[in-house]
Parts: structure tokens; sequence; C-alpha cells
């Protein structure tokens, strides 16, 4: 009898807890925005964490003395880039300056995360952003990236970004991989001359998960010093 009891118990509990297994999924949307910054300051501005800003200034930073192109000479520096852009290092060698950084993030969002970053919105841009689901407005994303961010899930990357002037004379910003991709080969340079060159796989650095602290704090690394760090040049082409 105890055992008949202890039995149907065990079941009703299987049974509520597939119950409660089986209720409906909330829908996710993927969200991906590319921005191209100057500084940290610049970065911060635009809401995102200031802590992450500062670590995609640092990574772009160390992936631009790994990888920039280096130069004998600064004429062959200044084809490549932008006249009187190039520096000269303590070897004698010619490299471009960082422009900036470009900071790529992406992951996924809930319906109930859409509904909340739209409550923020604007009355103009809410009504133009649509009821439910997820539109595309700029400024909706913004959002949802911020607090996609803030919240330390998903993933971003960040690489170096430089000036350029472009087969029409035109000046931009980009990071070598997207130059490489439009068929710049920088065969000028010492690493195309004596090495391997360029490729968009050694240039594009890994997407790293979010694993900075206090994202949500103003104060954080970078808040101060690298907060006012910037580049001459433009904004992104």
């Amino acid at each position: 009898m105890k055992r008949s009891k202890y039995v149907q118990l065990s079941m009703a509990a299987s049974v509520a807890m597939a119950i409660s297994g089986c209720g409906p999924t909330e829908k996710t949307y993927a969200v991906q925005k590319k921005y191209n910054f100057q500084s940290v300051q610049q970065c911060a501005d635009e809401k995102l964490p200031v802590d992450v800003c500062s670590d995609a200034y640092m990574t772009a930073l160390t992936e631009h003395r790994r990888m920039a192109p280096v130069y004998d000479n600064q004429a062959d520096c200044d084809a490549d880039f932008v006249a009187d852009w190039c520096q000269q290092d303590s070897a004698g060698k010619f490299i471009p300056r960082l422009g900036g950084f470009e900071l790529t993030a992406d992951g996924q969002v809930t319906q109930s995360q859409v509904d909340a970053a739209r409550a923020q919105l604007p009355a103009s841009e809410a009504s133009s952003s649509g009821g439910s689901g997820f539109s595309t407005s700029s400024l909706l994303t913004g959002l949802l990236i911020g607090n996609m961010l803030s919240n330390n899930r998903n993933s971003y990357y960040s690489e170096p970004v430089y000036r350029y002037r472009d087969d029409r004379g035109s000046y931009g910003s980009s990071t070598l991989s997207q130059r490489i991709a439009k068929g710049s080969t920088f065969y000028r340079s010492n690493q195309a001359k004596y090495g391997s060159g360029y490729s968009t796989t050694t240039t594009r650095p890994a997407k790293k998960p979010i694993s900075v602290a206090s994202s949500t704090s103003r104060g954080g690394f970078g808040s101060k010093a690298s907060a006012r760090s910037g580049w001459g040049g433009g904004s992104s082409s």
C-alpha cells in the first residue's frame, strides 16, 4: 500500500515536471551591429559599457602592434594609406597610425528583451519600429546590443581601423581585412615582400565572449585616460 502510494506520487511529480518543460519557448532574434569608433569616449557615448569599450580599444591596439603593415620608407606607407599619416618606429621603419577601432557585437535576444528595449525608444522611433517582432531600427538594435553587452552575454570582437584614400581620391576608414576583401594586397609592405603577406584569415581576430566585469559602470578601466584617447581621422566610409 505504501509502495503503491509512493509510486503514484513519483509519477505525479514526473508528469508535473514534464508539463512545466513543455511550455511555449519565447521567440529569439539574432542581432549584430558594427561600430566604428575613434576613441573609448565615443564608444561610451553610444551607451555601450565603458569596460567593453576599453577592452575593445586595447584589443585593437594589440592587434595594431601585431599586424600593422611595415614599410622601409614613408612614401610606400603613404601610398597604401594617407599622406603624412605614417610614423617612423624605433627600428627606422614606417607604419600607419592607428585610426580607431571597429567593434562588432552579436548574439541572441528574446521577444521580451525586444519589447523592453522598444519601450525605451522615443515615441516617433517606437511607432516606426513596428509592433511585435523585431525590426532593423538602428536605435532599437543599438539599445539591444548595449543591454546585451551590459549583461555579460554573447560575444564581440574588435579590429584596428586605418585611414586610407580610395581609387577616387576619397578618404575613408577601414580595417585591414575589409580592404583585403576589396582587393588590397599591401604589396609594398615588408610582410608582403619578405613573408607570407596578408589574408582575411590572418587579420581577423577571433570572437570572444564578454568577460569584463562591472559592465554597467561608467567608472571602470579606461573611463579617464583611455576615454580621452583618440586619433585623427573621419568616420567609417
